[in-house]
């Protein structure tokens, strides 16, 4: 949504017990300009036995006024930004004129109550709903937040509010958890790496980068804090995903809302980092050792040691996932889409080259992009199996950011050559990253201290790391070269 005036709406979770203390705050109770109305709710959701509804991610929901079908989970459009409601394809009177399968009964309920409360002086309206979402036997309490008005005034109220209210970004539409709780399984939910479309121009392609990003590290994020090492892991790849995509768009989108943006990912990368690296290092790097010394007590001190490294490493990234930024830094990114700052509308100095570029179709744009991106890995990486450790950390970030933007945009090319290219780069990836643990490793042991025992634990796990490690500067050069063989693919 380019225009500042166009009205949106943020739809927020929050738990039932922290209401009354939100309704209290200032930019709440201080700032009502009229009467809050309240009215009861009820919204029943209807599909086959089968879920055929639920299968093409659609739901059909039954309301006192009519009926409804409307998105069930984000379909690759781009077009269902992260907290915000879900888009309602068709309204009608009955069930019957919108063309729904045969055989429909009740799956999931929502019962509870809906209040408005209009604020002032901005022209932005908060609706409450609450109340419980029912599925045969099972029930659980539900509240969700809407805030409706233009959308910088929108974002504002939301960070401002988020600062003492623990509001989140939903990990699902309110329909996607109650008819996942009728089928008993988690709703289906945004993974791994955004693909934009040929339709897309440059501006539309970055707002729907971003929105699948957001939602893949909003829902993680409750996996991550409970010490999931998984969920951990695909936060943390989802982070530098969209760091990778504000890098990549730099040239069309520079602004400050996304170098904002930029600082709060780096900030949470680095939180994420810590855990991981624990992760990795007790998942991965320690079994090989434990493997030939099984029974050696220096071993298993080492290993007690980092053990308590990993688990105040996971304390730490708990308290950062349930302190305010962390909760405004999410929903400053799901803001971006609708406010989409880079078009610099409200700002007399933006560059109207930009504005150009930010029109261009995302082919064009992704064509040149690659072409300066490879040009200068090729050049970095000339002599690699030469390079320092320092320098080859460096190329290692670059091929990553290369690897990010090929997925971005390889459904606009031919699929075979896209993923040719991007598997080669993959594998010159993985030996670097062999590299690049085997640093993380030396460093990690080398902050466990202790005595002469620690020190034969630390010799141990440096001296395996280390022989991978060189097995794999090996075949750089090797893989290097394949990597340059393959043809560009945008070409």
């Amino acid at each position: 949504m380019d225009g500042a005036a166009d009205a949106t709406t943020l739809e927020l979770d929050l738990p039932p017990e922290a209401l009354p203390p939100l309704l209290r705050l200032p930019a709440v109770a201080g700032s009502r300009a009229g009467r809050a109305q309240s009215q009861a709710l009820r919204i029943v959701w209807h599909d086959t036995a089968a879920a055929s509804l639920a299968g093409d991610g659609l739901a059909l929901a039954e309301l006192r006024d009519g009926w409804r079908l409307e998105r069930l989970r984000p379909d690759g459009s781009g077009n269902w930004p992260p907290a915000t409601p879900a888009p309602v394809l068709a309204r009608a009177g009955t069930a019957a004129e919108l063309h729904p399968p045969a055989n429909l009964v009740p799956v999931a309920a929502f019962e509870g109550r809906e209040r408005t409360l209009p604020l002032g002086p901005e022209p932005v309206t908060i609706r409450v709903l609450e109340g419980v979402l029912r599925a045969v036997a099972q029930e659980a309490p539900c509240c969700r937040i809407r805030l409706s008005g233009p959308p910088a005034q929108v974002a504002a109220l939301a960070d401002r509010l988020a600062e003492d209210a623990p509001l989140a970004v939903p990990r699902d539409g309110i329909a996607a958890v109650a008819i996942g709780m009728a089928r008993g399984e988690r709703p289906a939910h945004r993974t791994g790496a955004p693909h934009v479309t040929a339709g897309m121009d440059v501006s539309t392609a970055l707002a729907a980068i971003i929105s699948h990003l957001t939602d893949v590290i909003a829902h993680h994020a409750t996996g991550a804090a409970a010490g999931e090492a998984q969920a951990i892991h695909q936060m943390r790849v989802a982070l530098r995903r969209l760091r990778s995509a504000i890098v990549v768009f730099r040239r069309a989108a520079d602004c400050p809302g996304l170098q904002h943006a930029a600082a709060g990912l780096k900030a949470s990368a680095a939180v994420l980092g810590e855990a991981r690296d624990w992760d990795v290092f007790l998942a991965e790097t320690v079994p090989p050792v434990v493997s030939v010394f099984p029974e050696d007590p220096r071993v298993a001190g080492l290993i007690t040691a980092a053990g308590r490294r990993r688990r105040d490493a996971h304390a730490a990234l708990r308290a950062y996932l349930a302190e305010p930024g962390f909760r405004r830094l999410l929903l400053s990114l799901a803001a971006l889409p609708l406010l989409r700052p880079w078009t610099g509308q409200e700002d007399p100095d933006h560059d109207p080259e930009r504005a150009e570029l930010l029109a261009l179709p995302v082919a064009d744009y992704a064509t040149r992009r690659l072409a300066r991106m490879r040009d200068r890995l090729l050049a970095e990486t000339e002599a690699i199996e030469t390079l320092s450790p320092p320098a080859m950390h460096a190329v290692r970030k670059r091929c990553k950011k290369l690897r990010y933007a090929c997925e971005f945009f390889e459904d606009l090319y031919p699929s075979k050559p896209a993923r040719r290219f991007t598997r080669r780069l993959a594998r010159l990836q993985d030996d670097l990253g062999t590299l690049n643990d085997a640093a993380a490793a030396a460093s990690l042991t080398g902050r466990l201290g202790g005595g002469a025992a620690r020190a034969f634990g630390v010799g141990v796990v440096q001296g395996f790391v280390a022989a991978h490690a060189a097995r794999a500067r090996g075949d750089l050069a090797r893989r290097r070269e394949a990597w340059r063989r393959q043809p560009a693919f945008w070409s």
